[in-house]
């Protein structure tokens, strides 16, 4: 085995004791969370865009307006389509 395999595993090895250390385990829960919002934001967006279809709009997915759904949800999926027709 190389060196810079052995080099390769021990960073692995710290980067994983600091991950599971106390530390580290609040500002990962926040990530977490973060991401599942905008996972539920894509998802909401995507069947709102689905329906929209039907009435001839479309809201664009990107970070920001998944965010805004992800932790509004429903109302703002509705902000969102407000904001869309009263632009339009």
């Amino acid at each position: 085995m190389g060196t810079e395999w052995i080099v390769a595993f021990i960073v692995i090895g710290v980067l994983l004791l600091v991950a599971a250390s106390k530390s580290m385990t609040k500002p990962l829960r926040w990530v977490g969370l973060l991401a599942l919002n905008v996972v539920i934001g894509a998802i909401l967006l995507f069947f709102a865009n689905l329906i929209g279809e039907m009435a001839g709009y479309h809201i664009p997915i990107n970070p920001v307006t998944a965010v805004l759904t992800g932790f509004l949800r429903i109302p703002g999926v509705l902000a969102l389509i407000g904001i869309k027709m009263f632009i339009m």
